[in-house]
């Protein structure tokens, strides 16, 4: 303990002191989550909601000869597309397919929208209307090709009732009035769209048969490996996420991604889709992704840079302090985005996150001390105490963690939050003092 900032006795009459306001800090998120979860904003009534509209669609419609004629020459398709660039687009794209007789062939797009004047008020209050497109197929696949993406096709083998019923099915959902829906990353995407009209069609076989096999992973496992481009934005989007995506799922949940949905297809009729195209330039997404072992070198690099105030010549403490301002004020920052979402917005993937406690937007108090410092030792204290309060915290999370109480993935986060902190009191201790042995009084020399 001879490390921190401030003598042990003092530490315990600080935590006496203290004790409540701990307490206080800990629990000050959970009423803002709670209330998030109570009500959150009003959307816009009349979306459109795909399984209670499948629900009452009839798949065994009668047919006559020419209609049965008509529909036996239709051809219904599911398309997948790799992820690409954006990153919202990091995670794939599917759509279904339609070749009519004596028409040209339309592609159906769940999960596009369009960046109008509203658009990014609604999302960032988590009211993400999200729509059906209708395409000419050939100009989709245009798209694909151009971007290099690798395609695949797997035709639905559907009897003419059932083709019919699709068929209606998406152009009434195709309508100006009924193409908005209520967009959810997880559970109602252009994947799980298709998936449920897939279902349908089975009158529910799919589902059953795909909920009895356990992925072993959760919602946060299967989607990492996808922002694998981008560790900058694996690192915001998972500090973003809480509890409620890393309970492990099965595999109906996890075809909320295209190349899931596509494979588990393929796995439940014992039939390959059709390779339209390959890429030639985009790797494959990765088995796994571990954005906790990719944030070793960064808290190491952050530490070394807070540490760097030990240095006894000022510009090099300059450097350090402005380094270390900027990185905490970009990590409080942050922090506050996610206590607005938790506490203001519909993004209900935010709710109970821990991360808002471990990275608080209180942390922006010690970028404001760096930048006031700026190679100077008077603030040193000020910033050891803090960073104590801070690092006592993280203590407890990972303690609740570790016992089972709190159950979510936030390792990376706690590798960076507990190395900034630990650093700080250690720079708090030792800011310019040589580092060298002292005798003991009394000690004699030999």
């Amino acid at each position: 303990m001879r490390w921190l900032p401030f003598p042990q006795s003092a530490i315990i009459r600080f935590m006496r002191r203290n004790a409540l306001l701990l307490i206080a800090i800990v629990f000050s998120m959970l009423p803002l989550a709670a209330a998030s979860q109570a009500g959150g904003i009003p959307v816009r009534e009349g979306l459109f909601h795909s399984e209670e509209e499948l629900g009452n669609t009839d798949f065994s419609p009668a047919l006559t000869d020419e209609e049965r004629e008509y529909y036996e020459d239709c051809h219904i398709y599911i398309v997948t597309a790799s992820p690409t660039e954006p990153v919202y687009a990091y995670f794939g794209h599917a759509g279904i397919e339609v070749e009519a007789p004596g028409m040209p062939a339309v592609m159906f797009d769940y999960g596009t929208f369009t960046f109008d004047e509203s658009f990014y008020m609604n999302f960032a209050l988590g009211r993400l209307y999200y729509r059906l497109f209708e395409t000419y197929a050939d100009y989709r696949y245009a798209d694909f090709l151009y971007a290099d993406r690798t395609v695949r096709r797997l035709e639905l083998q559907l009897s003419p009732e059932r083709k019919k019923a699709v068929i209606g099915f998406l152009a009434y959902n195709g309508l100006p009035e009924n193409n908005t829906y209520l967009y959810n990353y997880y559970k109602d995407n252009c994947a799980t769209r298709i998936r449920d009209i897939y279902n349908a069609t089975t009158d529910g076989a799919f589902r059953e048969w795909a909920a009895s096999i356990d992925t072993g992973r959760s919602f946060r496992e299967w989607s990492t490996p996808c922002m694998a481009p981008s560790f900058f934005f694996a690192f915001i989007l998972n500090y973003l996420q809480g509890p409620m995506v890393d309970k492990d799922i099965d595999l109906y949940d996890a075809a909320f991604l295209p190349d899931v949905l596509l494979s588990a297809i393929e796995g439940y009729e014992g039939r390959d889709s059709e390779l339209v195209h390959r890429t030639e330039t985009r790797p494959d997404v990765p088995e796994s992704y571990s954005v906790a072992l990719r944030s070793i070198p960064l808290s190491a690099a952050f530490a070394a840079v807070i540490l760097l105030s030990l240095s006894k010549r000022r510009w090099i403490r300059r450097i350090s302090d402005a380094a270390a301002g900027l990185a905490w004020l970009f990590l409080g920052l942050l922090s506050s985005v996610l206590l607005f979402m938790m506490a203001a917005t519909n993004h209900d993937v935010t709710y109970w996150n821990q991360n808002a406690l471990l990275i608080s937007p209180a942390v922006i108090a010690l970028a404001i001390l760096h930048c006031a410092s700026l190679g100077k030792t008077e603030r040193r204290r000020a910033i050891g105490r803090l960073s104590f309060i801070f690092l006592a915290i993280a203590a407890v999370l990972l303690s609740l963690s570790l016992i089972g109480i709190i159950r979510q993935d936030s390792i990376a986060y706690f590798i960076v939050s507990i190395s900034g902190y630990a650093a700080e009191c250690i720079s708090a201790r030792y800011a310019c003092r040589p580092f060298r042995l002292q005798p003991r009084q009394g000690a004699r020399d030999r």
